[in-house]
């Protein structure tokens, strides 16, 4: 019999025993993201395989983890985001001028900053458009990385091995294309979004890593005619604002 499996508690110390198992099960998984399968965990914890499912599944439907298809276990998005909250704060002071600058520079188009959250963007700051036509995402929201220009230009950023376990999520047309464009990306430091995420808007984004590790993004989305009009002015402002020296604080 597994280890730990012989004598259950019961009553109020149940409730202590499913926590710390969670706990334990969720140290295992930080130690060794996106490596680690059901079968994995329970062996580590000296769970059975069914008690080691319930824990699990529980885990990710309530967003402390996540799986991918090949059933191989990371930290989920709502822990991650909690435990960034400080993080975001400051970032969102580090990087103000900055997307202040990029709007001003484009004219009064939205610029988003966003920061790599597991396997999502999540929008920390905004500014909103001038125009009447614009695009418009609310802070707070989490965006996938495989059509959106922050999300890939994050993904350009990260080492090989980070990158391809985020692709192997994929099938192999949308895997193969994403590692085509990373390579584009990381020779000219720009992703687009062309009416990927959303019909009629696109975007262009910049992602580089700053102090203590983390992937922030700046992007500028606009309803798609008025960006490939301005596709020229939205880029140089973001390159200008790869220079800020916000990256490296």
């Amino acid at each position: 019999m597994p280890r730990g499996e012989a004598s259950l508690p019961t009553g109020r110390d149940e409730g202590i025993q499913v926590l710390r198992r969670a706990a334990a099960a969720l140290d295992e998984i930080a130690a060794e993201p996106g490596q680690l399968r059901l079968v994995d965990v329970g062996e580590r914890l000296g769970l059975a395989k069914s008690t080691a499912r319930r824990l699990l599944v529980g885990l990710v439907e309530v967003g402390l983890a996540s799986v991918d298809a090949q059933g191989r276990f990371s930290l989920g998005d709502r822990l991650l985001g909690l435990g960034g909250a400080t993080d975001s704060a400051q970032i969102c002071a580090l990087f103000r001028p900055a997307i202040e600058q990029v709007a001003r520079a484009t004219d009064g188009e939205t610029v988003d900053l966003s920061v790599l959250r597991g396997r999502r963007m999540s929008f920390v700051d905004q500014i909103e458009s001038t125009h009447r036509l614009r695009a418009v995402s609310a802070v707070g929201m989490r965006f996938p990385l495989e059509s959106t220009a922050n999300g890939k230009a994050a993904l350009a950023v990260l080492d090989d091995a980070e990158a391809l376990a985020v692709l192997s999520r994929f099938g192999p047309e949308v895997g193969d294309g994403l590692r085509r464009e990373i390579d584009v990306i990381r020779d000219t430091g720009m992703a687009f979004d062309r009416d990927e995420h959303t019909p009629g808007i696109s975007a262009a984004a910049i992602a580089r890593r700053v102090a203590g590790g983390g992937v922030v993004a700046i992007s500028v989305p606009a309803p798609s005619e008025r960006f490939r009009a301005k596709e020229g002015l939205i880029t140089a402002a973001l390159r200008a604002a790869a220079d800020s020296p916000a990256w490296t604080r």
